[in-house]
């Protein structure tokens, strides 16, 4: 999910940052106005059982997080359970393990 935070970030992210996430599975979205991002941020801090990130929020905006799901993760009124979720993403070395041991799967 891409959203605007930072003043840079009018416009929606263009075919080379896209890019840097070339798995055919993975799915990225333009979320302009933070419905998204405000849903996803109030069901995770709501339920316990959901990794909880160390960080990053603007205006109460959850942003600049990795979040791994299982492949079978059900998207409905209940948020799947992450199996990892922290951020920022610049400082976020670890889920690499995470998400190289989904794809393999």
């Amino acid at each position: 999910m891409w959203e605007p935070i930072l003043p840079t970030d009018y416009l929606s992210p263009g075919t080379a940052v896209l890019a840097r996430l070339s798995d055919p599975r993975v799915e990225q979205y333009w979320d302009k106005n933070h419905l998204f991002a405000e849903q996803l941020g109030h069901k995770i801090l709501s339920d316990r059982g959901q990794p909880q990130p160390k960080c990053c929020t603007s205006k109460g905006i959850p942003w600049d997080e990795v979040a791994v799901y299982p492949q079978n993760a059900l998207w409905d009124e209940q948020l799947p359970r992450a199996v990892f979720l922290n951020g920022p993403v610049v400082h976020v070395l670890d889920f690499s393990k995470v998400v190289t041991d989904l794809l393999a799967k």
